[in-house]
């Protein structure tokens, strides 16, 4: 490269022990970096890093991130930029704020994409307009009548009073100190925010948003096309004005308290604790590093020595704990628990979190924190309320109580010089280093970006120089520190975590906030309508501002927009065959690409699952590797068979999975997260991801966990409670709860068979049959037996793995096999499956949706959030896959799923960022996020609003931009819309197959949905695409977008708001529920 930029650096990131990714860092002369990292995968990722320090609570480094895409000085058009990204193969723009940094994302699906959009991006962050109007939509105003909207406004405020977001705020402070920039709120306030002005935004991106503090990274295998697009970037866009941001934050370790206890908003009997410490500087990248494996050994796994004491244990006093290092300035380290009991952890109630409906505030409001504190102080202990281990209850939540529990087992871990293990650390070494060449393969670029992203930051505030590559060579780090003996491995846990400054901070729900948050709100609404003098004129000026802010590209502008080649994309090389099936299996998926793992994914068909034991799913799925195990005579034992029976405990069960995998799981249906089963709930899956060398065992391990798990009461009761505990924190989140209700209300159970599984795991039935469990678990083991027998006898099982070219996938295959049957022909109440399917993949599917005679309008209140969120949903019985097992070119021909993928086409269109239903909702600062989706396998077409600060004005703007769409087709839906979109679904079918693992999913869906293979799919899927037309689209809008505001459709109306809100009465009339009666 020459002229403009001169290459300043070469240097090589360890992909692995054995393998490296070139990097080379080039000079702009204006002082603006540039990293290429040539990382060889299907797509290119662009990152902006501006370095960035919060003053005050203002929140001005979150505002400028917003208003950056709003416009800029060469390319003035709101919404130029996401059009130009949405033609190049991407999914538009995005960024995020840090406490230290903001950063500017683009990925893309390929090299000349990623030109195209440069000069333009980076124009809008260094010369953003940053208009007062767009201040007006985009971070606050207030109406006429005081209402406070905004989009930055209803981000905030759907987050501020959360648990995670005061616990953190507080403990940075307790770390930093109060003054400190770490301290403040990045992201702002809502009471803050309102009094922030955009002159003061304008000053704050002066003084940081120059070209001389600002870097670029990309990876993916960028070349010459990306470099000459690099040299044509117009030189007034980098111009530099001088403004040189760096500085050096202060370190000294602040005077004052090491505790705090707070309160958030919620209903429910579980708060959490965290433990905070300040750590070394970043550079010292083998401590830091050291930290990091200690804190995972310490809580990562079941057998971890904080899980077992204070998770795992008879009567657990918090449901997770987790340890990780945060990259700040200096380092900060971190030991968090949650689903932590308050008070009696509801015992006397018999409920965790149940909202209710009445918005009577209690006595208690208005009461200090103080006080509070005070009257929470018991006078004497209880014994009946501490476990075996003497820990009280009722006191987990006081201020210093925990601490000294984390501090007496710090000791004991300290003097037992880690339980005697003079190996432990050695084997955390191993494992930390497998995890992190799972994630240097399945995400280099994130990875990578994550690693440049700290040295940035770094040398913009620590060391005022600029360099990367501290973690160049990680893989050699933890090389090293795996020779380290037991006496480092001591010394840094008394050096960092016994010895050293602890803070901590207990968070505790307060039942009562949230009617004194909507109280305060209500003041400041009338507040706000007081200083209106004209309401017309008020509302005319936001209106005039609005009207500016709204996207219209001029046809020239349109015209001008870049489009890459559509052979610019690739896939990631694969070769995907089948395997010979035997034993319990009926088919078997081998994927082969460049990978050092095997990822296995074995799938049990749950259909004829009895509906007695359907309840007690989520329960099993929690034990399946977190019980006891109980290994018969015959069973294989660290290489030898065994001639007399053994117990092997969880714990060492645990250990033993965590050393032979990188990963493992297991699931109902295909989804990860608890109490909310995926599309295929009828499918039970067991994963692990492994080395090949480790293949065998790892297998022979999983197996005897499902085949000889032992379910024992203890560990049945521990397992629910912390299930308990999980529940109690998921019905505080809005966006999870909104997910639950409307799972619960569109899938109908029908008469005369047994209840979808998908209504049996949810959090709604969970919570009552949990506390079952919890008051006679011993009970419940026949059932979780019972399950086990159900499963290992269920035809049609069918096994997915992925490997690299070199292994032997017949060979992975009948290990899979031999191991299974060996522990069959020891398991006494196995009896061999005498006919498998003709199909496995076939599975069935069923519309679930409800019969309704009219719309079903639900209006559920939480006290635990301040933002609302809303859910429409209307049937749409549309299908993507091939509707027969007919000849595959022969189905293609009469493009079957024309009309899915106008719809597709068409909700792309319509939603996309700066769209049509962006403008309508998030630029009247409405709400955070709207959207509409098609969820294809539920036969439902969704609107789906979060964090709005007026849900009602949400729908009603939806319903509105739908009925324009119908009146003014042309205006919304044309040649060049259609061709955004169409690139965006480019990019998203290109992403989705990016890494090993998601392209073995994809083999999977592919196969459930009537593909042959993968490369079917995304051939079936091109056609369709090429071939819908506007009048197809046309068709579609009327045919079922317009059943999302037509009054006569059955649709699912569900809004979830906090308690006050009251829906305007243009949304129709809504039944006020609480949760217990979803």
């Amino acid at each position: 490269m020459s002229k403009q930029f001169v290459k300043e650096s070469e240097l090589s990131y360890q992909k692995s022990a054995h393998s490296w990714i070139p990097t080379t860092v080039h000079r702009h002369t204006s002082g603006l970096r540039v990293v290429q990292c040539k990382v060889q995968q299907p797509i290119y990722t662009l990152a902006i890093y501006v370095p960035t320090l919060p003053e005050n609570d203002t929140g001005e480094p979150h505002t400028l991130e917003h208003l950056v895409f709003c416009g800029s000085k060469r390319f003035a058009h709101r919404g130029y930029l996401d059009a130009l990204a949405l033609c190049n193969f991407s999914q538009g723009t995005n960024a995020w704020t840090y406490e230290d940094v903001t950063c500017y994302t683009l990925t893309t699906a390929s090299e000349e994409a990623l030109a195209n959009v440069m000069a333009a991006y980076l124009d809008h962050v260094l010369s953003p307009q940053l208009r007062d109007e767009q201040f007006v939509t985009e971070v606050y105003h207030y109406d006429s009548k005081g209402r406070e909207h905004g989009v930055v406004f209803s981000e905030v405020l759907g987050s501020e009073s959360e648990e995670a977001e005061v616990g953190e705020r507080r403990m940075l402070q307790l770390l930093f100190g109060e003054d400190a920039a770490y301290a403040k709120s990045f992201g702002g306030l809502t009471r803050s925010v309102a009094q922030l002005t955009n002159a003061e935004v304008a000053e704050y991106h002066k003084r940081f948003y120059d070209a001389c503090n600002i870097t670029m990274v990309v990876t993916g295998p960028v070349g010459a096309r990306f470099e000459q697009a690099l040299e044509d970037i117009p030189p007034e866009i980098l111009h530099s004005s001088g403004h040189d941001s760096r500085r050096m934050i202060p370190i000294n370790v602040p005077e004052g308290p090491v505790s705090a206890r707070v309160l958030f908003a919620a209903d429910s009997h579980v708060g959490s604790v965290q433990f905070g410490w300040r750590g070394p500087m970043g550079s010292d990248v083998e401590t830091v590093t050291a930290l990091e494996i200690l804190l995972e050994y310490l809580t990562e796994e079941a057998s971890s020595p904080l899980s077992m004491r204070f998770v795992e244990c008879k009567r657990p006093v918090a449901s997770s704990v987790v340890g990780y290092v945060k990259q700040s300035i200096p380092t900060t380290m971190f030991i968090g628990f949650d689903g932590v009991p308050y008070g009696d952890g509801g015992d006397s109630e018999g409920e965790s979190g149940d909202e209710d409906e009445s918005d009577d505030e209690s006595e208690d409001e208005g009461k200090s924190e103080d006080e509070e504190e005070e009257e929470s102080e018991p006078e004497e202990e209880d014994e009946s309320k501490s476990d075996e281990s003497g820990d009280d209850i009722t006191r987990l939540l006081d201020e210093g109580y925990f601490a000294e529990l984390l501090k007496i087992e710090l000791e004991r871990i300290y003097t037992t010089k880690f339980d005697g293990d003079a190996q432990a650390l050695r084997r955390a070494v191993e494992q930390y280093g497998q995890r992190l060449a799972k994630r240097m393969e399945s995400h280099a670029d994130d990875t990578l970006q994550t690693t440049i992203g700290i040295d940035i930051v770094a040398s913009h505030f620590a060391t005022g120089k600029f360099a990367v590559g501290t973690r160049a060579r990680i893989f050699d780090v933890v090389a090293e520190l795996a020779q380290r003996p037991i006496e480092y491995w001591l010394e840094l846990l008394k050096t960092w975590l016994m010895d050293a400054r602890t803070c901590h901070v207990c968070t505790v729900p307060d039942a009562t906030m949230s009617a004194r948050l909507d109280a305060e709100r209500q003041q400041i609404e009338e507040a706000n309508a007081a200083t209106v003098v004209d309401a017309a004129a008020h509302d005319q000026r936001i209106a005039l501002a609005v009207e500016a802010n709204r996207v219209d590209l001029p046809a020239t502008v349109r015209a001008g927009i870049p489009e890459p080649d559509a052979g610019g994309t690739s896939a990631l090389p694969h070769t995907q065959l089948c395997a010979e099936a035997h034993g319990p299996l009926a088919a078997v998926q081998v994927l082969r690409s460049d990978t050092q793992f095997v990822n296995v994914r074995l799938h049990v068909p749950m259909a004829a699952m009895p509906e007695a034991l359907r309840p007690f799913l989520a329960l099993f799925q929690g034990l399946l590797f977190n019980t006891d195990v109980q290994l018969p005579v015959g069973a294989v034992h660290e290489g030898a068979k065994l001639t007399e029976p053994l117990h092997v405990s969880y714990a060492a069960m645990d250990q033993q999975l965590a050393e032979l995998t990188t990963s493992r799981g297991s699931s109902v249906g295909m989804g990860v997260e608890p109490f909310v089963s995926s599309w295929t709930d009828e499918v039970f899956v067991v994963s692990l991801h492994t080395t090949p060398e480790k293949y065998a065992d790892a297998v022979r391990c999983i197996v005897q966990a499902i085949v000889f798990g032992s379910f024992v009461t203890e560990r049945i009761s521990t397992v629910a409670q912390n299930l308990l505990a999980d529940i109690a924190q998921i019905k505080r989140d809005g966006r999870d709860v909104l997910t639950a209700c409307v799972a619960r209300l569109s899938a109908q159970d029908q008469v005369g068979r047994p209840r979808w599984i998908t209504n049996h795991v949810s959090l709604f039935d969970q919570e009552r049959v949990l506390r079952q469990v919890m008051r006679d678990a011993a009970s419940v083991a026949v059932y979780l037996d019972e399950i086990r027998r159900v499963l290992v006898h269920a035809p049609g099982m069918f096994l997915s793995l992925g490997m690299s070219d070199t292994d032997d996938a017949q060979q992975l295959t009948n290990t899979f096999v031999h191991e299974w049957q060996t522990c069959m022909d020891a398991y006494s109440q196995y009896v061999p499956i005498s006919e498998q399917p003709n199909d496995p993949f076939a599975i069935p599917r069923e519309s679930r949706l409800p019969q309704l005679s009219e719309p079903l309008r639900v209006h559920v209140t939480l006290r635990s959030i301040q933002a609302s969120f809303a859910a429409i949903c209307v049937p749409c019985a549309l299908r993507e896959h091939p509707p027969s097992e007919a000849d595959f070119d022969t189905q293609l021909a009469r493009l079957p799923a024309r009309d899915f993928y106008a719809l597709q086409l068409l909700l792309e269109l319509l939603h996309r960022t700066d769209g049509p239903l962006f403008n309508a909702v998030r630029g009247m600062g409405l709400a955070y996020g709207a959207y509409f989706e098609l969820r294809e396998r539920q036969g439902q077409l969704m609107f789906l609003c979060s964090r709005a600060s007026n849900v009602s004005g949400a729908i009603l703007a939806m319903r509105a931009l739908v009925e324009r769409v119908g009146e003014h087709w042309d205006e919304y839906v044309g040649a060049f819309e259609v061709a955004m979109a169409r690139s965006a679904l480019v990019f998203s079918a290109v992403d989705e197959q990016v890494t090993p693992g998601s392209v073995l999913m994809m083999c999977v869906v592919s196969a459930i949905d009537g593909f042959a293979s993968v490369d079917l799919r995304n051939k079936w899927r091109a056609a369709h695409l090429r071939a819908v037309t506007i009048d197809d689209m046309r068709r579609v809008f009327g045919t079922y977008v317009r059943r999302l505001v037509d009054p006569q459709v059955p649709a699912i109306h569900v809004v979830l708001t906090p308690p006050g809100t009251q829906l305007e009465p243009e949304l129709g009339s809504f039944s006020r529920r609480s949760l217990n009666e979803i």
